[in-house]
């Protein structure tokens, strides 16, 4: 008898610890460890935004982005990564408009909700969640993610512009979730959504398998305030040096400071080009390859978070 407790309270403490294990764990590493994301946003913005991304990712040190496909420029996207079939490359759910001489409508047919007066997509995300309605929100998702699959791209995640679906209304998180699990790839979740969102709304995710979500640790990004205050260089340097342990997907935005991006990010004083121009300097040069290997930061990719599943 004393020989079988052993053994259940073995194999109890053994299932404790294989639930308890953080996604870090599953990913091979420990919870200690400090893994990062650098994640290239906005590629199929622009021709500027995509040579740049490319670049900071075959030449420099980002290891992930996702694309904007209702852009004009995001069919570009499909030739260029035909010589680097690897690229770790999502959709980057795009439900808003935010520039003033550049402008795309939704990809999906039929959704009047996410087209403001002019016919173009809102410029923020309160006026998405006041005017598009879940299904229409929902049946865009899906336009994009099958317009990403027709010009070649197997997306190896989902991620959203602006943060539309996380700070809109409930049903858009749950159709990103749903939509993510069905064509077969994680979408982006942190701690905080699952709180207050998916843990708030139980009967509108229940068939959302929540304990088995790909929940990375946090999200980092420079802010304008940051922008100001320390520049880009100075904002990395010292997120690098103080990087927390877990995962963390740091969200940048690369580009070059040239005409076209001039004339796209015109009357924006920041998400600009010169910002764009500041982020790919740093995440291609060699101080910023020498702060990761100084603070021991080890770099993680989407497509390795869905091998997890």
């Amino acid at each position: 008898m004393k020989k079988l407790s052993t053994i259940f309270f073995l194999f109890f403490v053994t299932l404790s610890f294989a639930q308890e294990r953080t996604l870090a764990e599953k990913l091979g590493y420990t919870k200690t460890d400090k893994l990062l994301i650098i994640h290239a946003d906005d590629i199929g913005l622009s021709h500027s935004e995509n040579i740049a991304t490319i670049s900071s990712m075959t030449e420099g040190f980002v290891n992930s982005t996702s694309i904007m496909m209702p852009c004009a420029w995001s069919t570009e996207v499909g030739e260029l990564i035909k010589d680097h079939p690897n690229l770790d490359i999502g959709v980057h759910i795009t439900l808003t408009n935010e520039w003033f001489n550049y402008k795309w409508g939704p990809m999906a047919d039929n959704v009047p909700g996410l087209q403001g007066p002019d016919g173009y997509m809102y410029p923020d995300c309160a006026s998405v969640a006041k005017n598009a309605s879940p299904a229409e929100v929902e049946k865009e998702i899906r336009a994009q993610i099958e317009a990403a699959l027709r010009i070649g791209i197997k997306p190896t995640h989902l991620d959203s512009h602006m943060g539309c679906i996380f700070y809109g209304r409930p049903e858009f998180l749950h159709s990103y979730l749903k939509l993510a699990k069905e064509f077969g790839f994680p979408a982006m979740v942190v701690p905080e959504m699952v709180e207050s969102i998916i843990k708030t709304n139980p009967e509108l995710f229940k068939d959302i398998d929540v304990d088995n979500l790909l929940v990375i640790d946090q999200v980092a990004i420079a802010s304008p305030t940051i922008y100001d205050e320390k520049g880009m260089e100075g904002f990395y340097s010292d997120l690098f040096s103080n990087l927390e342990s877990g995962i963390t997907a740091l969200l940048i935005h690369v580009a070059y400071d040239d005409e076209e991006m001039k004339a796209v990010t015109v009357r924006h004083l920041y998400w600009n080009s010169t910002w764009r121009q500041a982020d790919y300097d740093f995440f291609t040069s060699e101080k910023g390859r020498q702060l990761i290997k100084d603070n021991n930061i080890k770099l993680v990719t989407w497509r390795e978070i869905a091998s997890v599943n």
